[in-house]
């Protein structure tokens, strides 16, 4: 995966502050630094920039790159709207 961070819309960056604001878990779908999918639900609780790269600091502990970020409970990241959601329907 390219280390250049990419700055995600706007748009999408208010639905992840939203989250972030209620501290509830969310579904989150996104790529680790290994390009590896995960999946998991977590809440949100703030962001930080370092090394001009904006990252969401989550409830678990885990730190993930913005633009890493496919989805968000139902919503997609801009750039992955074609992605599929492979969360289990159990």
């Amino acid at each position: 995966m390219p280390t250049d961070y990419h700055p995600i819309a706007c748009g999408f960056y208010d639905v992840l502050e939203a989250a972030a604001t209620r501290q509830q878990p969310v579904y989150l779908q996104y790529f680790n630094d290994l390009r590896q999918l995960c999946q998991e639900s977590v809440a949100l609780r703030t962001f930080v920039t370092r090394d001009h790269a904006e990252y969401a600091l989550l409830a678990s502990g885990e730190e993930v790159r913005l633009d890493r970020i496919i989805r968000l409970d139902d919503t997609p990241a801009p750039g992955f709207a074609e992605y599929p959601d492979y969360r289990c329907g159990c």
